[in-house]
C-alpha cells in the first residue's frame, strides 16, 4: 500500500475511537460517527483506484495494460464489447461478473469473453501482480460525445480516486474531449492525467515539438500533467532480458507516466490522511470526551515517563562503558551506539523543555526515533552481518509503542525503559565494528 508515516497513528486513533465507543448508548449522532470513522479506515487502508477514459481507440486499455504489468485487457479493433472492467490485486487469476442491482458470481481463471455473455454490469479481474497491490485500474468502455456513452463514462468517473484521461495522438485533444472533461468534477481534474497517446508513431513523434505546449494551453487547469507515452515501445522495453531496457523506457515516456500516476496516488492518500486526521480533531474525539470515555493520563504517569527516557539513555551510557576494550584488547569503535546515544539525549533535552508534555505523545517521539533509527541499521555495513536480527528487533519495539500511544497500558513508564534500554543491550554490541574492518 501507499503508505505514509501518521497513517498508521491516525489508523489507531480511528479504531480506538470504534473500540471505545462500541458500548455507548447508541443515537444517531454517534452512529454517523462511526460510520465516519469506518469510511476513513477503509479509504486509508485500501488501494488508490485510477480510471482510464477517453474516446474510441485512444488506447487507454493498452495503457491499463501496461501499467499492470500484463496483457489482459483486449487492445485495438474488436469484436468483444466490454463494459466496464476492474482489474484489481487477488492472490489466484480469478473473474467475477457483477450487476448493480443483484449479486455477482466468479469464476476461476481469466475469460472475458465468457464474462461478457452474462452481459454484466461490470467485470472484475483479478491478478497477483505486485502493482495491483497499490493501485486498482477501473478500464472505462469507449465513449464519445456525440452520442449518449459520454454520460455513462461521467457517472463511472464518480467512482475512482484519480483518472487517466487518453487522447489519440493523431488527433489530439479534440472538441468533444473537452466537451465530455468540463463535465467532470473539478476535483477530479485536479487529480488526473492527460495521456497522449500513439507517440511510438513517426508522424506524432515529429508533430509533438508543437503539439505539446498548444495542449498543455488549452487543456491547462483541467488536468494536472500532460504526460506523451509510446504504449507499445514502452511494453517492449520492460520485456527486454536479461533486464529492461530502462533508457528506452525514459524515452517512450513511460518512467514519466508511471511516477505522475503514482504522484497522483500519493496526493490522493496525503488528502484521504488529512481529511481523517481533520476529523479526528474537529469530531470524534470531542466526542469522546463529551461521552466521558476519553482518559487523560495522570501526572505521575507523565513523570515516570520522563524519567524512563532519562533512564534509557543512562543504559546506553552504560552499555558503552561496558564495550570499552581493555588496553590489551583491539581498539573497537562502534558508532552506530554513540548516534543512539546521542539521539536519547536530544530527546531527553527537548523532554525537559516541554514538561506537560502528553505520555501519548511522548511515545509517539520515542516511536519515530526508533522508526529514524531503523533506517540506519544496514547489515554488513553499520551492524555486523551477524546480527541483522536487530532489524526485526528495533521494527518490534516501533509497533509496540505505537499500540501503546492507543491503548491503556500499565506501568506504561516501566515499558518504555524496558524498550528503550534493550535496544541500547543489542547495539553495544550489534553495531561494534573494528577501525580497520
Amino acid at each position: 500500500m501507499i503508505n505514509f508515516p501518521e497513517t498508521d497513528s491516525v489508523l489507531g486513533q480511528l479504531k480506538a475511537f470504534l473500540s471505545k465507543t462500541e458500548a455507548a448508548p447508541r443515537s444517531a449522532p454517534l452512529d454517523g460517527m462511526r460510520t465516519l470513522a469506518r469510511g476513513h479506515i477503509d479509504q486509508l487502508t485500501s488501494a488508490v483506484t485510477i480510471g482510464f477514459a477517453g474516446e474510441f481507440g485512444a488506447g487507454k486499455s493498452s495503457l491499463a495494460n501496461m501499467l499492470a504489468g500484463t496483457d489482459i485487457l483486449p487492445t485495438g479493433p474488436q469484436h468483444l464489447k466490454l463494459p466496464l472492467v476492474i482489474v484489481q490485486y487477488a492472490p489466484e487469476p480469478e473473474t467475477t461478473v457483477g450487476w448493480w442491482e443483484k449479486a455477482s458470481e466468479s469464476f476461476p481463471g481469466i475469460d472475458l469473453e465468457k464474462a461478457a455473455e452474462y452481459a454484466p454490469d461490470f467485470i472484475s479481474v483479478g491478478l497477483p501482480s505486485e502493482a495491483l497491490q497499490e493501485l486498482v485500474l477501473f478500464d472505462l468502455p469507449g465513449s464519445g460525445a456525440l452520442d449518449e456513452s459520454y454520460k455513462q463514462t461521467l457517472e463511472l468517473l464518480k467512482f475512482v480516486d484519480c483518472a487517466i484521461w487518453c487522447t489519440n495522438g493523431t488527433n489530439a485533444w479534440r472538441e468533444t474531449e473537452r466537451f465530455l472533461w468540463s463535465h467532470v468534477a473539478k476535483e477530479l481534474q485536479e487529480n488526473s492525467l492527460l495521456a497522449v497517446t500513439h507517440t511510438d508513431l513517426t508522424a506524432v513523434q515529429e508533430a509533438l515539438p508543437r503539439l505539446m505546449p498548444h495542449l498543455e494551453r488549452d487543456s491547462d487547469g483541467m488536468f494536472q500533467a500532460v504526460v506523451p507515452i509510446g504504449t507499445p515501445v514502452a511494453v517492449q522495453a520492460m520485456a527486454q532480458e536479461p533486464e529492461p531496457d530502462f533508457e528506452l523506457w525514459s524515452e517512450c515516456g513511460g518512467e514519466d507516466l508511471a511516477q505522475q500516476v503514482l504522484g497522483l496516488a500519493a496526493t490522493r492518500k496525503t488528502r484521504d490522511l488529512e481529511t481523517a486526521k481533520n476529523d479526528l480533531e474537529t469530531k470524534l474525539t470531542p466526542a469522546l470526551a463529551a461521552l466521558g470515555v476519553a482518559e487523560e493520563p495522570a501526572e505521575t504517569d507523565l513523570k515516570e515517563a520522563a524519567a524512563a527516557v532519562a533512564a534509557a539513555a543512562a543504559a546506553a551510557e552504560n552499555a558503552a562503558a561496558a564495550s570499552e576494550p581493555e588496553p590489551e584488547e583491539l581498539d573497537l569503535d562502534n558508532p552506530l551506539l554513540d548516534d543512539w546515544k546521542a539521539a536519547l539525549r536530544d530527546l531527553l533535552t527537548d523532554l525537559r523543555d516541554t514538561p506537560d508534555l502528553e505520555v501519548t505523545d511522548l511515545l509517539q517521539r520515542c516511536q519515530e526515533l526508533v522508526d529514524d533509527f531503523t533506517e540506519q541499521l544496514e547489515p554488513g555495513q553499520s551492524i555486523t552481518p551477524s546480527a541483522e536480527w536487530i532489524v526485526g528487533e528495533f521494527e518490534n519495539a516501533s509497533d509496540l509503542l505505537t499500540l501503546m500511544q492507543f491503548e491503556d497500558t500499565p506501568h506504561a513508564a516501566e515499558t518504555v525503559l524496558n524498550i528503550m534500554t534493550q535496544l541500547s543491550d543489542n547495539l553495544s554490541w550489534a553495531g561494534t565494528q573494528r577501525e580497520d574492518a
